[in-house]
């Protein structure tokens, strides 16, 4: 009797689909109810919305001050900085502010052709910073080897527009791979997912592993060499300013005051250049890595065994770069304490 009153609860809880519509067959399969709000939810929705908040102002305000200031940053790096805060901003809207809206809602409202929309510019927004990140790196690089030949603004235009053609591009299969399907549960339910895209594992896994190498390993890869290649060159150029100082003493001839302060001034220049190297590349490794290294151990580890605090929060803390990104470039370059009236500028290095 007991046994008879199980099979029923289990058959009041759930809704049996027979396997063909046209047959008494009663093999059939259970649906669960769709997926609601829950506590957990409304805590990362609530993150995500305060880290959107805070992204949203901490880019307004870097574009606010490049454009109010314009007139006296033309250099590439403040432009590359705009960019990266548009970039940013992106990223804000998209994978911070969408994500938090999409968590409270539960399920796709928005439709199939705004699903694809959706994931095209969450990639976009990714790949640009990203794109961005790496075109500063190679600036303060060149800043630093041929500080007489900066990105002009012609130059500087040429590549951010490669960074956005190919932030675009790279983006593209997000908007063939991704569409909105109705849940096999027993509420009407349509989320916005890759299911019924791939036939196979292999390519999930193809596609991850592009993504992977374009947005972490080359950019990475970029930024390392860019990294070393500074560090030699300020080496070099030391080694070079101390043995001309000790050369000159030993003739006699001691060099002029204002030159020599123009080349320590060039030298502190390239040295605050190797700061804004080495904190490139320690935000991106620091920020990404476990996001990344996360997303591949999962995509090739089929172990159900995921601790869903720890996603959430390497989660947050990959985002969250959106935020730290005008931080870190503002203290560099636009919240700086204004010069003195007799210092000296060095031309190669605004």
């Amino acid at each position: 009797m007991s046994d008879e009153n199980e099979t029923q609860s289990e058959l009041d809880s759930c809704v049996w689909q027979n396997a063909s519509a046209n047959s008494n067959d009663t093999d059939g399969h259970c649906l669960e109810h769709a997926p609601v709000f829950t506590s957990a939810s409304a805590v990362r929705a609530a993150v995500l919305a305060v880290l959107a908040i805070s992204s949203l102002l901490a880019n307004v305000a870097t574009i606010v001050s490049i454009h109010k200031h314009r007139k006296h940053r033309v250099s590439s790096v403040y432009r590359l900085i705009l960019h990266l805060s548009i970039a940013d901003l992106l990223v804000t809207v998209f994978c911070l502010g969408g994500e938090a809206i999409w968590t409270y809602t539960v399920q796709w409202y928005a439709g199939n052709a705004m699903c694809k929309v959706y994931k095209f510019m969450q990639m976009v927004g990714l790949y640009l910073s990203t794109f961005v990140l790496v075109l500063i790196g190679v600036d303060r690089f060149i800043a630093v080897r041929y500080p007489m030949n900066c990105l002009t603004t012609k130059s500087c235009n040429r590549y951010v527009a490669c960074a956005w053609f190919f932030s675009a591009a790279c983006s593209l299969p997000q908007m063939l791979i991704f569409n909105v399907v109705k849940g096999p549960f027993v509420e009407e339910f349509y989320q916005c997912v890759t299911h019924g895209t791939y036939t196979k594992k292999w390519q999930e896994q193809t596609y991850t592993m592009m993504s992977f190498v374009l947005m972490f390993v080359l950019p990475l890869s970029v930024l390392v060499c860019t990294y070393f290649s500074t560090v030699f060159t300020i080496a070099r150029s030391e080694r070079l300013f101390k043995a001309e100082i000790e050369t000159s003493g030993n003739n006699g001839r001691f060099t002029a005051a204002p030159d020599l302060n123009r080349r320590r001034l060039m030298q502190r220049a390239k040295m605050k250049s190797l700061r804004i190297s080495i904190v490139i590349l320690a935000a991106f490794v620091l920020w990404w890595t476990p996001y990344y290294v996360r997303m591949i151990y999962y995509m090739f580890n089929d172990s159900d065994n995921q601790s869903e605090i720890l996603s959430q929060g390497i989660f947050f803390f990959g985002m969250s770069n959106s935020l730290v990104n005008p931080l870190i470039y503002g203290a560099f370059h636009l919240w700086r304490p204004r010069p003195r009236a007799n210092s000296y500028r060095s031309a190669g290095f605004k």
